[in-house]
Protein backbone atom coordinates (compact mmCIF):
# COMPACT_ATOMS: atom_id res chain seq x y z
CA UNK A 1 0.00 0.00 0.00
CA UNK A 2 1.30 3.38 -0.95
CA UNK A 3 2.31 5.78 1.80
CA UNK A 4 -0.72 8.13 2.23
CA UNK A 5 -1.29 11.68 2.35
CA UNK A 6 -1.56 14.03 5.77
CA UNK A 7 -4.63 13.54 7.92
CA UNK A 8 -7.60 15.65 7.12
CA UNK A 9 -6.90 17.87 11.01
CA UNK A 10 -11.18 18.09 11.74
CA UNK A 11 -11.57 15.80 15.05
CA UNK A 12 -14.29 13.48 15.36
CA UNK A 13 -16.61 13.74 12.80
CA UNK A 14 -19.21 11.32 14.17
CA UNK A 15 -21.00 10.57 17.71
CA UNK A 16 -19.17 10.14 20.80
CA UNK A 17 -18.50 6.41 21.20
CA UNK A 18 -18.31 5.67 24.98
CA UNK A 19 -14.63 4.24 25.50
CA UNK A 20 -12.38 3.21 28.57
CA UNK A 21 -9.36 3.69 26.92
CA UNK A 22 -7.29 6.78 28.22
CA UNK A 23 -6.23 8.05 24.45
CA UNK A 24 -7.39 6.83 21.15
CA UNK A 25 -7.63 7.47 17.30
CA UNK A 26 -9.32 6.30 14.79
CA UNK A 27 -8.80 6.97 10.78
CA UNK A 28 -9.87 6.01 7.76
CA UNK A 29 -7.69 5.69 4.80
CA UNK A 30 -8.09 7.07 1.92
CA UNK A 31 -9.26 5.03 -1.27
CA UNK A 32 -5.62 6.61 -3.22
CA UNK A 33 -2.58 8.13 -2.76
CA UNK A 34 -3.75 11.61 -3.21
CA UNK A 35 -6.44 11.58 -0.91
CA UNK A 36 -5.91 12.77 3.28
CA UNK A 37 -6.73 10.48 5.98
CA UNK A 38 -10.18 10.87 7.52
CA UNK A 39 -9.54 11.16 11.28
CA UNK A 40 -12.97 9.84 12.45
CA UNK A 41 -12.42 10.12 16.17
CA UNK A 42 -9.98 11.11 18.63
CA UNK A 43 -9.39 10.87 22.55
CA UNK A 44 -6.73 12.56 23.63
CA UNK A 45 -4.58 11.56 21.06
CA UNK A 46 -1.96 13.33 21.55
CA UNK A 47 -1.26 12.26 24.99
CA UNK A 48 2.06 10.67 26.68
CA UNK A 49 1.38 6.91 27.44
CA UNK A 50 3.67 3.52 27.29
CA UNK A 51 3.40 1.60 24.12
CA UNK A 52 4.29 -1.37 25.62
CA UNK A 53 4.48 -4.05 23.14
CA UNK A 54 3.12 -1.88 20.07
CA UNK A 55 6.79 -0.89 19.98
CA UNK A 56 7.72 -4.50 17.98
CA UNK A 57 6.14 -2.61 15.18
CA UNK A 58 8.71 -0.20 15.14
CA UNK A 59 11.74 -3.27 15.54
CA UNK A 60 9.87 -4.51 13.02
CA UNK A 61 10.24 -2.24 10.55
CA UNK A 62 13.53 -1.10 11.00
CA UNK A 63 14.56 -4.67 10.64
CA UNK A 64 13.41 -5.01 7.41
CA UNK A 65 14.78 -1.47 6.17
CA UNK A 66 18.10 -2.82 7.70
CA UNK A 67 18.08 -5.99 5.75
CA UNK A 68 17.58 -4.05 2.53
CA UNK A 69 20.08 -1.75 2.89
CA UNK A 70 22.65 -4.47 4.00
CA UNK A 71 21.05 -6.08 0.91
CA UNK A 72 20.95 -9.07 2.90
CA UNK A 73 19.96 -12.75 0.95
CA UNK A 74 16.85 -14.58 2.20
CA UNK A 75 18.96 -17.03 3.11
CA UNK A 76 20.08 -15.05 6.13
CA UNK A 77 19.78 -16.39 9.27
CA UNK A 78 19.98 -14.94 12.58
CA UNK A 79 20.97 -16.51 15.93
CA UNK A 80 19.95 -16.72 19.30
CA UNK A 81 23.14 -15.85 22.14
CA UNK A 82 22.01 -16.32 25.74
CA UNK A 83 22.12 -12.50 26.14
CA UNK A 84 18.83 -12.47 23.97
CA UNK A 85 16.80 -13.98 26.91
CA UNK A 86 14.72 -11.90 28.68
CA UNK A 87 11.31 -12.41 30.43
CA UNK A 88 7.99 -12.26 29.66
CA UNK A 89 5.49 -12.99 26.47
CA UNK A 90 7.25 -15.48 23.83
CA UNK A 91 9.85 -16.95 25.56
CA UNK A 92 10.17 -19.80 23.26
CA UNK A 93 13.98 -19.59 21.80
CA UNK A 94 17.20 -20.54 23.49
CA UNK A 95 20.76 -20.37 22.67
CA UNK A 96 21.84 -21.53 19.44
CA UNK A 97 18.48 -21.54 18.01
CA UNK A 98 19.07 -20.34 14.38
CA UNK A 99 15.74 -18.92 12.15
CA UNK A 100 14.89 -16.18 9.16
CA UNK A 101 14.81 -12.90 9.66
CA UNK A 102 11.21 -13.21 8.07
CA UNK A 103 10.26 -16.04 10.53
CA UNK A 104 11.79 -14.05 13.11
CA UNK A 105 9.63 -10.99 12.53
CA UNK A 106 6.52 -13.59 12.86
CA UNK A 107 7.98 -14.71 16.11
CA UNK A 108 8.36 -10.77 17.27
CA UNK A 109 4.79 -9.88 16.03
CA UNK A 110 2.34 -13.46 16.67
CA UNK A 111 3.48 -14.62 20.00
CA UNK A 112 4.88 -11.08 20.74
CA UNK A 113 8.44 -12.63 21.66
CA UNK A 114 10.77 -10.65 23.62
CA UNK A 115 13.39 -12.81 22.92
CA UNK A 116 12.99 -12.14 19.42
CA UNK A 117 12.93 -8.65 19.58
CA UNK A 118 16.40 -8.65 21.38
CA UNK A 119 17.81 -11.11 18.77
CA UNK A 120 16.46 -8.64 16.17
CA UNK A 121 17.82 -5.83 17.74
CA UNK A 122 20.90 -7.32 18.68
CA UNK A 123 22.05 -8.75 14.95
CA UNK A 124 21.20 -5.48 13.11
CA UNK A 125 22.14 -3.37 16.06
CA UNK A 126 25.91 -5.05 15.51
CA UNK A 127 25.95 -4.84 11.68
CA UNK A 128 25.60 -1.15 12.24
CA UNK A 129 28.06 -0.84 15.05
CA UNK A 130 30.57 -2.43 11.65
CA UNK A 131 32.58 -4.43 14.64
CA UNK A 132 32.25 -7.92 16.59
CA UNK A 133 33.85 -5.85 19.52
CA UNK A 134 31.02 -4.26 20.70
CA UNK A 135 28.72 -5.66 23.72
CA UNK A 136 25.17 -6.59 23.09
CA UNK A 137 24.04 -4.61 24.89
CA UNK A 138 25.78 -1.88 23.07
CA UNK A 139 24.09 -3.38 19.78
CA UNK A 140 20.83 -3.25 21.02
CA UNK A 141 20.97 0.78 21.80
CA UNK A 142 22.75 1.09 18.51
CA UNK A 143 19.53 -0.77 17.11
CA UNK A 144 16.93 1.80 19.47
CA UNK A 145 18.72 4.71 18.11
CA UNK A 146 17.48 3.35 15.09
CA UNK A 147 14.45 3.18 15.59
CA UNK A 148 14.30 6.60 17.08
CA UNK A 149 15.64 8.26 14.14
CA UNK A 150 12.90 5.98 11.99
CA UNK A 151 10.35 7.73 14.01
CA UNK A 152 11.28 11.26 13.89
CA UNK A 153 11.19 10.45 9.99
CA UNK A 154 7.51 9.29 9.28
CA UNK A 155 6.39 12.29 11.89
CA UNK A 156 6.48 10.26 15.41
CA UNK A 157 7.48 13.88 16.88
CA UNK A 158 6.28 12.80 20.73
CA UNK A 159 7.55 9.17 20.55
CA UNK A 160 10.76 7.70 22.44
CA UNK A 161 12.11 4.39 22.57
CA UNK A 162 14.26 2.72 24.80
CA UNK A 163 13.91 -0.94 24.00
CA UNK A 164 13.07 -3.09 21.20
CA UNK A 165 10.23 -5.27 23.00
CA UNK A 166 8.59 -2.63 25.12
CA UNK A 167 8.90 -3.83 28.59
CA UNK A 168 8.29 -1.29 30.69
CA UNK A 169 11.12 1.35 31.35
CA UNK A 170 10.82 4.96 32.59
CA UNK A 171 10.79 7.11 29.60
CA UNK A 172 9.62 5.42 26.85
CA UNK A 173 6.60 6.87 25.33
CA UNK A 174 4.46 7.40 22.78
CA UNK A 175 0.70 8.60 21.34
CA UNK A 176 -2.19 7.29 19.77
CA UNK A 177 -1.32 9.52 16.99
CA UNK A 178 2.31 8.69 16.37
CA UNK A 179 1.27 5.09 16.60
CA UNK A 180 -1.05 5.37 14.10
CA UNK A 181 1.77 6.77 11.61
CA UNK A 182 3.69 3.83 12.82
CA UNK A 183 1.13 1.23 12.05
CA UNK A 184 0.22 2.97 7.98
CA UNK A 185 3.78 2.49 7.48
CA UNK A 186 3.80 -1.04 8.60
CA UNK A 187 1.15 -1.45 5.85
CA UNK A 188 4.06 -1.67 2.89
CA UNK A 189 5.93 -4.18 4.23
CA UNK A 190 5.15 -7.86 3.86
CA UNK A 191 6.40 -9.98 6.15
CA UNK A 192 4.87 -7.42 8.78
CA UNK A 193 1.43 -7.75 6.90
CA UNK A 194 1.60 -11.72 5.87
CA UNK A 195 1.70 -12.51 9.69
CA UNK A 196 0.27 -9.44 12.21
CA UNK A 197 -3.67 -10.95 11.67
CA UNK A 198 -3.01 -14.46 11.97
CA UNK A 199 -4.15 -16.98 14.42
CA UNK A 200 -1.08 -19.29 14.36
CA UNK A 201 1.43 -19.57 12.43
CA UNK A 202 4.47 -22.00 11.73
CA UNK A 203 7.69 -21.36 11.84
CA UNK A 204 11.23 -23.52 11.29
CA UNK A 205 14.25 -23.71 13.65
CA UNK A 206 17.57 -24.72 12.79
CA UNK A 207 20.76 -25.04 15.19
CA UNK A 208 21.24 -27.81 17.86
CA UNK A 209 17.13 -28.76 18.06
CA UNK A 210 16.03 -28.51 14.90
CA UNK A 211 11.65 -27.76 15.07
CA UNK A 212 8.78 -26.45 13.73
CA UNK A 213 7.57 -24.24 16.04
CA UNK A 214 3.67 -23.19 15.89
CA UNK A 215 2.96 -19.56 17.07
CA UNK A 216 -0.15 -18.81 18.58
CA UNK A 217 -1.41 -15.18 18.27
CA UNK A 218 -1.29 -13.78 22.03
CA UNK A 219 -3.88 -11.23 20.51
CA UNK A 220 -6.41 -13.88 20.05
CA UNK A 221 -5.25 -16.25 22.87
CA UNK A 222 -6.00 -13.18 25.69
CA UNK A 223 -8.97 -12.29 24.25
CA UNK A 224 -10.84 -15.50 23.68
CA UNK A 225 -9.87 -16.61 27.31
CA UNK A 226 -11.35 -12.90 28.47
CA UNK A 227 -14.31 -12.99 26.13
CA UNK A 228 -16.35 -15.91 25.12
CA UNK A 229 -17.82 -14.83 22.35
CA UNK A 230 -14.88 -12.95 21.12
CA UNK A 231 -14.75 -12.42 16.99
CA UNK A 232 -12.96 -10.10 14.88
CA UNK A 233 -14.45 -10.63 11.02
CA UNK A 234 -13.12 -7.24 9.75
CA UNK A 235 -9.77 -7.18 11.53
CA UNK A 236 -6.52 -7.26 9.34
CA UNK A 237 -4.00 -7.38 11.77
CA UNK A 238 -2.09 -5.07 14.01
CA UNK A 239 -0.24 -5.48 17.37
CA UNK A 240 -1.48 -5.49 20.89
CA UNK A 241 0.37 -3.87 23.82
CA UNK A 242 0.21 -5.03 27.20
CA UNK A 243 1.37 -4.19 31.10
CA UNK A 244 -0.85 -6.05 33.69
CA UNK A 245 -2.79 -5.59 35.28
CA UNK A 246 -4.23 -2.29 34.14
CA UNK A 247 -2.64 -1.35 30.72
CA UNK A 248 -4.19 -3.31 27.49
CA UNK A 249 -3.48 -1.20 23.89
CA UNK A 250 -3.94 -2.15 20.69
CA UNK A 251 -2.71 -0.79 17.28
CA UNK A 252 -4.83 -2.11 14.34
CA UNK A 253 -6.05 -2.11 11.05
CA UNK A 254 -9.42 -2.99 9.82
CA UNK A 255 -11.67 -3.56 6.73
CA UNK A 256 -14.63 -1.45 6.59
CA UNK A 257 -17.94 -3.23 5.42
CA UNK A 258 -17.58 -0.82 2.22
CA UNK A 259 -14.58 -1.85 1.54
CA UNK A 260 -12.45 0.59 2.99
CA UNK A 261 -9.57 0.27 5.64
CA UNK A 262 -9.74 2.03 9.02
CA UNK A 263 -6.62 2.32 11.33
CA UNK A 264 -6.79 2.53 14.96
CA UNK A 265 -5.15 2.62 18.30
CA UNK A 266 -6.30 2.91 21.91
CA UNK A 267 -4.35 3.05 24.77
CA UNK A 268 -5.03 2.53 28.13
CA UNK A 269 -7.95 0.26 28.23
CA UNK A 270 -8.38 -1.11 31.64
CA UNK A 271 -9.06 -4.65 30.61
CA UNK A 272 -8.64 -7.40 27.58
CA UNK A 273 -12.48 -7.12 27.61
CA UNK A 274 -12.44 -3.11 27.88
CA UNK A 275 -9.89 -3.34 25.14
CA UNK A 276 -12.40 -5.91 23.12
CA UNK A 277 -15.05 -3.73 22.61
CA UNK A 278 -13.03 -0.20 22.44
CA UNK A 279 -11.77 -1.96 19.58
CA UNK A 280 -15.48 -3.21 18.52
CA UNK A 281 -16.98 0.73 18.89
CA UNK A 282 -14.06 2.39 16.52
CA UNK A 283 -14.76 -0.10 13.78
CA UNK A 284 -18.74 0.59 13.91
CA UNK A 285 -17.63 4.25 14.14
CA UNK A 286 -15.71 3.42 10.69
CA UNK A 287 -18.54 1.69 8.93
CA UNK A 288 -20.96 3.76 10.16
CA UNK A 289 -18.79 6.88 8.13
CA UNK A 290 -18.03 4.73 4.98
CA UNK A 291 -21.86 3.93 5.01
CA UNK A 292 -22.45 7.99 4.99
CA UNK A 293 -24.32 7.79 7.85
CA UNK A 294 -22.04 10.27 10.30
Amino acid sequence: MANHAPYDERKSIGPTPDLAAKSVICLQLPHNSTGSDVIIYEKDADKAMTPASIVKLMTAVVAIEMASNFQLPKSFKLEIVPEDDVEGSGRNLHAGDRLSLGDSIANLLVPSSNVAANLIARTFGQMMLGSKTGTSHDAVQRFVAEMNTTARNIGMTKSQFLNPHGLAVRGQRSTARDLSLLVKKCLIYGPITRVWGTKAFSIGITGPVPRRLVLKSAFHSSTRRAVPEFSLPQYLGGKTGTLWPAIFNLASVSATKSGGICVSVSLGSPTVEERYHDYLKLVDLSNELARGTV
